[in-house]
């Protein structure tokens, strides 16, 4: 089993309680399920440290935490860490994800060019655009990108990303409902494009 994607399929009220493999925090974090409060938690010890406290304590009622996307956000704004070594780091991985063929996307793009761009369209042109290596920052954090195109696990780590913002309150809704539309379709778990 891929120790990446042990918790692939975890869900809001399933009681577990799971180490956190993210290197510099790995000693002694852990994340789980807290049924008090009906909501994900995440305790973050830095490597060495001898405190009682977490450095990082990620815990609540909010709607973010319900969904372990919710946590992956917060361990991303909080650490360093890439989006896809925290999905790895929580076990959220998925097993084999696959992206679409190329000439797909590309032809879904182009078919976008010359109509209204809504916010949810241009949600959803940006993270299109962003997996062929057109956009020089992330869908949804808009951070910097400086790689290659992106991977199927860093684009299944933005997903995830988006779909803890799309659980808290504020935002550009629309904008990043395209992202997460688009995103969803271009990891082959949809077939519909309604997106553009």
């Amino acid at each position: 089993m891929n120790t990446a994607s042990r918790n692939h399929d975890c869900r809001a009220g399933q009681e577990f309680r799971d180490g956190i493999d993210l290197p510099g925090w790995e000693e002694q974090s852990v994340w789980g399920w807290d049924p008090p409060a009906g909501s994900f938690f995440a305790q973050l010890w830095r490597n060495g440290s001898t405190g009682d406290e977490p450095d990082i304590w990620i815990s609540g009622v909010d709607t973010v935490f319900r969904w372990p996307s919710g946590i992956v956000l917060e361990i991303v704004e909080r650490t360093p860490e890439s989006p896809a070594k925290v999905v790895a780091a929580l076990g959220l991985a998925a097993p084999q994800p696959r992206l679409r063929d190329d000439a797909e996307v590309i032809a879904l793009l182009r078919s976008a060019v010359d109509r209204e761009k809504t916010a949810l369209r241009r949600g959803a042109i940006h993270a299109l655009g962003w997996t062929q290596g057109f956009a020089k920052t992330t869908p949804v954090l808009r951070g910097e990108w400086r790689g290659p195109r992106p991977t199927a696990a860093e684009v299944e780590a933005e997903h995830h990303l988006v779909t803890g913002a799309l659980h808290r309150p504020g935002g550009d809704r629309d904008f990043l409902s395209g992202v997460d539309a688009s995103l969803w379709w271009l990891l082959t778990r949809g077939s519909d494009t309604w997106f553009l």
